[in-house]
């Protein structure tokens, strides 16, 4: 007896676009999704780092009685970026970064290439500093007297209660090594803001990201 077999129908050219269709349709619509979910968990990343180097400073301070860290003294390493390295796990770079000899030493080199992972954050793009092979901090200092207006009494040492400190995203274009510490007082911070600052993430509302912008200490 003999066998009929039919054939099965094949898919169509049409059939194929409407499904290449949908699937694209699918894909721009995860898109911004995914794109929000990364976004967030930068914003909470570089937040985080953040609050680390704030908790660092509060425990230098806590730990010099109420001094703050001296002032940067470039082209040597010192200042806050330093002075803070043991209260995140990184004294070894600590002790290695000589202030007595400038950047460029050879005894500061292995040390200075070694960016402590908190002065980075997601949203900064990869950049070199002045000292080719060190990278620069993605956050610097503002410092201002406890007082507006106000300057403190006494030369010498800054003590906690004369001065409010908070951390701010460096601009891109802040190029010093981050063992330099990048330090402005409050009058600079706030002529340079009002006339340009350029960051390297978008600030506006919008994006969620101002509360990275103005957390004080």
């Amino acid at each position: 007896m003999p066998f009929s077999f039919v054939g099965r129908r094949g898919v169509s050219l049409v059939e194929t676009l409407v499904c290449l269709a949908i699937i694209s349709i699918m894909v721009s619509l995860l898109f911004p999704a995914i794109q929000s979910v990364r976004a967030g968990m930068a914003r909470a990343e570089c937040a985080d780092h953040k609050r680390q180097l704030s908790l660092a400073l509060d425990a230098f301070c806590d730990s010099s009685g109420g001094l703050l860290p001296p002032p940067p003294a470039p082209p040597n390493p010192g200042g806050w970026a330093r002075e803070i390295l043991p209260f995140m796990e990184e004294r070894a770079v600590f002790q290695a970064l000589d202030v007595r000899l400038p950047m460029t030493a050879p005894a500061n080199a292995a040390a200075a290439r070694k960016l402590p992972p908190m002065m980075r954050c997601t949203f900064a793009p990869w950049r070199d500093s002045d000292v080719p092979g060190v990278a620069p901090s993605d956050f610097l200092l503002v410092v201002s007297p406890g007082n507006p207006g106000s300057v403190p009494r006494r030369p010498g040492p800054r003590r906690t209660r004369e001065f409010s400190v908070f951390f701010y995203h460096a601009p891109k274009d802040a190029t010093a090594p981050w063992p330099e510490s990048v330090e402005i007082d409050i009058a600079t911070f706030g002529s340079r803001r009002a006339v340009e600052w350029p960051v390297w993430h978008p600030v506006a509302p919008a994006t969620g990201l101002g509360s990275l912008t103005d957390e004080g200490l």
